[in-house]
């Protein structure tokens, strides 16, 4: 097998159009990866598009998506597929914070809509063109936040049960995607195929500020200068697409740059599988990777 390099590889970053992952397209751009960005709004994404070829000097497609329907998202993988005959790289950045209840297109809960089952769904639509690549890799973005639950009643999903907070439903998307990379790992194995997740750090973007929370989005504003920038977030994913023999670390969880012990239900494998087979009836897919 040939020394991996970001150079020539395909790559799809959902959410690429600001933040994190826009910062992310941006450096693997300069590095010679053929970068597509997943988007909501496809103004904003061409925008975003050009002005990342201007900073990098090599062009960026668009894709656009929308997480919250899970028929955009079979849409776009349709698109995605027809002109890439592999992906190298799928980096599942795009996450939101609401601090209301809201629904998706079809029905869940949004924030783990969204930031979970939109994600699985695009992973395993993915997954042949992955496999195509021979060598790939799945990067998820999660966030400390997962430590936050105390325990995750997967059948409930894709709904909510109870009083709905905003912190609970993003702190419960974030273990999701955890327990995603973590089962996509094992279940991958022996395909080429490696997963990671992440925290990328408290980041200065606009999670809180495009939601309907008025105190969070405050805090959030008031905290910046605290926070990490975009770059400085994006270094933990660019690490991971882009470092060479890590392969062996394929389903372990990653803060700020190095690899780190996630919470207690992250390691539960156990519950890790009950939410791959509770995803799939959700989405109404089988994703088996080793199959």
């Amino acid at each position: 097998m040939e020394p991996w390099t970001i150079e020539g590889r395909t790559v799809m970053i959902t959410g690429g159009n600001a933040g994190i992952g826009r910062a992310t397209a941006s450096e693997l751009v300069r590095r010679g990866a053929d970068v597509t960005i997943g988007v909501r709004d496809r103004d904003r994404g061409e925008a975003a598009a050009e002005a990342i070829a201007r900073e990098a000097g090599r062009p960026v497609d668009v894709l656009e998506i929308d997480l919250a329907s899970t028929a955009s998202v079979r849409a776009a993988a349709d698109r995605f597929a027809a002109g890439h005959p592999r992906l190298d790289v799928l980096i599942l950045n795009a996450g939101v914070f609401y601090g209301r209840h809201r629904t998706t297109t079809d029905g869940f809960e949004a924030t783990v809509g969204i930031n979970h089952f939109g994600h699985f769904l695009l992973a395993g639509l993915l997954f042949p063109r992955l496999a195509a690549a021979g060598s790939a890799r799945v990067i998820t973005v999660a966030s400390s936040a997962h430590h936050r639950p105390d325990a995750f009643d997967v059948d409930v999903l894709p709904g909510w049960r109870g009083r709905y907070r905003g912190m609970d439903a993003y702190a419960r998307s974030k273990l999701a995607n955890v327990l995603f990379a973590a089962e996509l790992a094992r279940r991958a194995e022996g395909t080429g195929i490696s997963s990671f997740s992440l925290h990328p750090g408290m980041v200065s973007t606009r999670i809180a500020q495009d939601g309907d929370t008025m105190l969070v989005g405050l805090l959030w504003k008031l905290g910046r200068f605290r926070f990490l920038t975009p770059a400085e977030g994006a270094a933990t994913s660019v690490l991971l697409a882009t470092e060479p023999e890590i392969e062996d670390r394929s389903g372990r969880y990653f803060a700020e740059g190095k690899e780190s012990r996630p919470s207690r239900l992250a390691r539960d494998r156990e519950l890790a599988q009950r939410l791959w087979r509770r995803s799939e009836e959700i989405v109404g897919l089988r994703f088996r990777p080793g199959r």
